[in-house]
């Protein structure tokens, strides 16, 4: 008797009180979909069998958002961006009402592409080239998605536009935004220290212009059982205006608390069986190399929240070069940017169209699918093919005449019959092997810089007088293999097997002079 009371209750009309919004969430022919949760934020509820729920809020953020569950998405879309959230437009201690609507969908089988730091501001050519390479390179790579029975959607991993140049040039995240329209799949956002507004005195501040256009800071949605959620892991620096010397707002890779606390909440109604999919703009885990085991101020408190979880694959952009790690259930690829290195070649005429990050990885994006058998990815590089996952070096023939860039390719070092190869997204699971004239040759994994960004646009960034910083500066990073052969003419054959067991391959004749177009 008591269970039947309480659904007569549940069913009837939501009465609005002072400080509390209340609603229904309906599929397209008006069914009240149960169960779904419903959040502002800070505290989440979830919808009674009728659709129906009531949330007592204090609006802090000023919005409230669905957690978008299986078998559904939103019905409608702000320019392609899923309609999951919606402004709220009174006092905090005035009720209100937001209704949400959902559409069913078969997503047993789907796709997303992973694209970190679009960086578009409207300043030397850079939206052009957005729009002329990376936008028909993904309506491409969605459209074969769809030929095989996906349904693509898009994660944008941060940094959608550059908050630097939002006044000068105009163009912020409305602009940005009109020009990543034009891509052909719907959009789910990640929020990154660009993205946030430079005249802010505090991080809630900071991110006004972003829920007022984009939507939540941090939200989650289900896929054929997979749960994503977005966070954002920027806390811009409080008292400010604080900005750096560049005129960008000062910021710490950390996740806000309340934030956590939220994220408790969500995992709360998550089963550990469920494999989750993380996306953030800054990584969670050190790089190969590091010392430090997270790079995130509260790392650690992030990673005990996900410890319960079988899978965990965080995705993640931020530093402009691409590494994967391992930390117990947690497995996160951090992908090079879009905007390689932040577009240098289309700001600056550095005489070559090479567009690559400052480890030596191009212009990109993910692919990942998922089937009821599981996840699959790869990267696919901006122009290229899906099968180009390296580039390799003749050492013999790579000469770089800049002791300030590096001392490893100098003109006049002794030639040592070394090939160097370049493996992009190697990480966990990922095998290198080569060999000369079919013999197996010793491969070493190094540290080292890739001499193709150093020709491409350390060394004539320097020659036009200016100082390298930021993203400009070349990095020494942990995917690159090296192998001595035993002549300097003879061909050398790649293979590189994946941790999915998929297998590139690539042979290098030698000798091989080092070209802009390599």
């Amino acid at each position: 008797m008591k269970r039947l009371i309480l659904g007569i209750l549940l069913a009837l009309p939501a009465v609005c009180q002072a400080g509390v919004v209340s609603g229904r969430v309906c599929d397209s022919n008006g069914i009240g979909i149960g169960g779904v949760p419903v959040s502002d934020g800070y505290e989440i509820v979830t919808t009674a069998y009728d659709g129906r729920y009531s949330i007592d809020t204090k609006k802090k953020l000023g919005l409230l958002f669905i957690s978008t569950p299986s078998g559904y998405e939103p019905a409608t879309c702000h320019g392609n961006r899923p309609d999951f959230w919606r402004l709220l437009t009174t006092p905090a201690d005035e009720p209100e009402t937001v209704d949400f609507a959902l559409r069913k969908v078969d997503d047993s089988r789907f796709a997303f592409l992973a694209l970190a730091d679009n960086q578009i501001s409207n300043r030397g050519g850079d939206v052009n080239c957005f729009t002329s390479t990376t936008v028909p390179d993904v309506n491409a790579t969605v459209g074969e998605l769809r030929s095989e029975g996906y349904e693509p959607f898009l994660i944008l991993l941060g940094d959608q536009s550059h908050d630097r140049f939002w006044k000068d040039y105009r163009y912020g995240l409305p602009q940005a935004y009109s020009d990543i329209e034009r891509m052909n799949a719907r959009v789910y956002s990640v929020m990154g220290n660009h993205d946030h507004d430079p005249t802010a005195t505090n991080d809630i501040d900071a991110g006004a212009e972003w829920r007022r256009f984009i939507g939540p800071e941090y939200y989650s949605f289900d896929k054929g059982g997979v749960h994503f959620v977005v966070l954002d892991n920027e806390e811009i620096v409080e008292n400010g205006p604080s900005l750096s010397q560049d005129g960008e707002c000062v910021y710490k890779n950390k996740v806000r608390k309340a934030e956590l606390e939220w994220l408790a909440k969500d995992l709360a109604l998550v089963d550990k069986s469920t494999p989750v999919v993380l996306a953030m703009h800054a990584p969670l885990l050190a790089a190969p190399g590091m010392e430090e085991e997270f790079r995130l101020v509260n790392g650690a408190k992030l990673a005990s929240l996900l410890a319960k979880f079988d899978t965990v694959e965080v995705i993640s952009g931020h530093t402009h070069v691409s590494y994967a790690a391992q930390n117990g259930n947690i497995h996160e690829t951090n992908y090079g940017a879009v905007c390689g290195s932040w577009w240098l070649n289309a700001r600056i005429d550095l005489g070559n169209d090479n567009n690559i990050c400052r480890d030596g990885t191009p212009s990109g994006y993910a692919v990942w699918t998922r089937t009821p058998e599981g996840f699959s990815n790869y990267f696919k590089g901006t122009g290229l093919d899906r099968s180009r996952q390296m580039r390799a070096y003749d050492l013999n023939c790579v000469e770089i005449d800049n002791a300030e860039l590096s001392e490893s390719f100098l003109p006049g070092r002794k030639k040592t019959n070394e090939v160097l190869v370049n493996v992009w997204s190697y990480g966990p699971g990922w095998k290198v092997e080569m060999f000369e004239r079919g013999k197996p040759l010793k491969v070493e994994r190094v540290r080292s810089q890739d001499p193709l960004f150093l020709m491409s646009c350390s060394v004539p960034y320097i020659a036009k007088g200016k100082k390298l910083t930021g993203t400009v500066r070349p990095v020494f990073s942990w995917h690159m293999f090296k192998a001595k052969a035993s002549k300097a003419n003879s061909p050398i054959d790649i293979k590189v097997t994946d941790r999915e067991g998929r297998v590139y391959t690539r042979r290098l004749e030698r000798p091989q002079p080092m070209t802009l177009d390599m």
